[in-house]
């Protein structure tokens, strides 16, 4: 029975690589949960803007002091 395509001998070959694994990823990223009064958050949130940066930069550089 054939593989792949709908013609004889069509699709990806036996054995080739999965693009994602071609180009390999590199760098994983990890997810956090904040919790805290819609005030703090809120107020973390305008911090983050007035400094130009995603909350998620702006959380991690405040605490690793980068």
């Amino acid at each position: 029975m054939p593989r792949g395509g709908y013609r004889e001998g069509g699709g990806r070959p036996k054995g080739s690589p999965n693009k994602g694994t071609e180009l390999g990823r590199k760098t994983q990223f990890k997810n956090l949960s904040v919790s805290g009064y819609p005030e703090e958050i809120e107020a973390i949130k305008k911090l983050a803007q007035e400094s130009r940066k995603s909350v998620s930069k702006f959380i991690i550089e405040s605490i690793l002091k980068k």
